[in-house]
C-alpha cells in the first residue's frame, strides 16, 4: 500500500516536470505538504539515503540490528523538491532531500561526475519511463 502511495508521488514529479518540458504547463511550481507515513516510502522507493535498509522475517527490525531510523528518513519537516533548470533545449533536474542537495539512486548518471544535475531524459531512464 505505501509503495503505491509513493508511486503516485514518484509519477506526479515527473508528469510535472515533463509538462514543463513540452510546454504543456507554464506553473512556476508545485508545492506539496504531507507526513512521514507517505514520505518514507517515497525515499526507499526512489533509492535516498538511508531509507532503504532492509529486512527479512527472519531478520526482523530491531534498533540493535538495524541502523534505519524513520526520524532520519524523515525528520520533522522532512521534504523531497526537484528543481527543474532548462538548458538550451535540455531540461536538467537538482533535487533536494531535507534541504540538502542530493545526488539520485545508484544507476543515474548526473550531468558530469560529482554534480548532483541530472539530465531529465536522464532520470526518465534511470526510473524506466521511457518506451
Amino acid at each position: 500500500m505505501t509503495y503505491k502511495m509513493a508511486g503516485v508521488l514518484l509519477d506526479d514529479l515527473f508528469k510535472k516536470a515533463e509538462a514543463k518540458r513540452d510546454g504543456t504547463s507554464d506553473l512556476g511550481a508545485e508545492l506539496r505538504f504531507t507526513h512521514a507515513e507517505e514520505i518514507i516510502p517515497l525515499a526507499a522507493l526512489m533509492g535516498l539515503p538511508e531509507s532503504t535498509q532492509g529486512v527479512t522475517e527472519e531478520q526482523p527490525f530491531t534498533y540493535a540490528t538495524n541502523p534505519w531510523r524513520g526520524s532520519d528518513v524523515a525528520p520533522l519537516g522532512a521534504n523531497v523538491q526537484w528543481d527543474l533548470y532548462r538548458k538550451g533545449n535540455s531540461y536538467l533536474v537538482r533535487m533536494l532531500y531535507n534541504e540538502k542537495e542530493t545526488a539520485f539512486k545508484a544507476g543515474c548518471v548526473p550531468v558530469s561526475k560529482g554534480s548532483k544535475f541530472y539530465d531529465l531524459d536522464e532520470l526518465e531512464r534511470c526510473f524506466g519511463r521511457t518506451n
